[in-house]
C-alpha cells in the first residue's frame, strides 16, 4: 500500500470510530504504511469493512486486527479437519502401492500433516480399526496444528519472511522465495 492509500484507510477508521484520536497522525500514517506495505489497498479496505461491520466493541482496529481479518477472509476455502481426513482416507485406499502418487495429489497443508508418502504407505498397511481411531485422531490433531502454523506464518509480510530466511532459517512458507 502507498502512503496515500493508508491515509484513506485511516480517514475511514477516524470516521467510523469518532473516539479514535492518535496523538500524532504523521507517525500513525508512517507506522501503518510500514506495517501494511505488503498488502493491497483493496485487501485492507475489505478487511476494514468486515471489521467495522462485525465489531461490537466500538474500538478502532489495530494493524494486527486488520491483518487477522484479511487472513480470515482469505481462508474461506480452507478444508475442515473432516474434509482433510476424507482426502487422506481416500488416498489410503491406493497407498499400499501408489503412495507417492496419492501423496502428491493432497493439498500442501494436508501433506504436511501426513508427513510423507511413506507414512501413507505405513497407514495403508495398518488394520482399519486402528486407522479409524488412532490414526484419524492423530492426523486431525496434526492437521489442526499445521493450519494454525500456516495461518500465523501467512500474516508475516514476505519481506520479513525473506529476512528470517536470509539469517539461516529454512523457508517458512512454501513458495515464499
Amino acid at each position: 500500500m502507498t502512503r496515500e492509500e493508508v491515509k484513506k484507510i485511516i480517514m475511514v477508521v477516524s470516521s467510523t470510530y469518532p473516539n479514535w484520536h492518535p496523538s500524532d497522525m504523521t507517525l500513525t500514517v508512517d507506522a501503518w504504511t510500514l506495517m501494511l506495505e505488503d498488502f493491497s489497498y483493496n485487501q485492507v479496505a475489505a478487511a476494514l469493512k468486515a471489521f467495522v461491520l462485525s465489531d461490537a466493541s466500538g474500538f478502532a482496529p489495530s494493524v494486527g486486527q486488520l491483518v487477522g481479518m484479511m487472513d480470515r477472509l482469505g481462508n474461506v476455502g480452507e478444508l475442515s479437519e473432516m474434509e482433510a481426513w476424507s482426502l487422506v482416507s481416500k488416498a489410503l485406499r491406493r497407498s499400499l502401492y501408489y503412495a507417492d502418487e496419492e501423496y502428491a495429489k493432497l493439498p500442501d497443508v494436508v501433506q504436511k500433516a501426513v508427513g510423507s508418502p511413506e507414512m501413507l504407505r505405513s497407514w495403508a498397511e495398518t488394520d482399519m480399526k486402528s486407522i479409524e481411531n488412532v490414526v484419524q485422531s492423530n492426523f486431525m490433531r496434526t492437521y489442526r496444528q499445521e493450519l494454525t502454523r500456516s495461518r500465523e506464518l501467512r500474516k508475516i509480510p514476505a519481506n520479513v519472511r525473506a529476512l528470517l530466511e536470509n539469517c539461516g532459517h529454512k523457508p517458512l512458507l512454501e513458495g515464499s522465495k
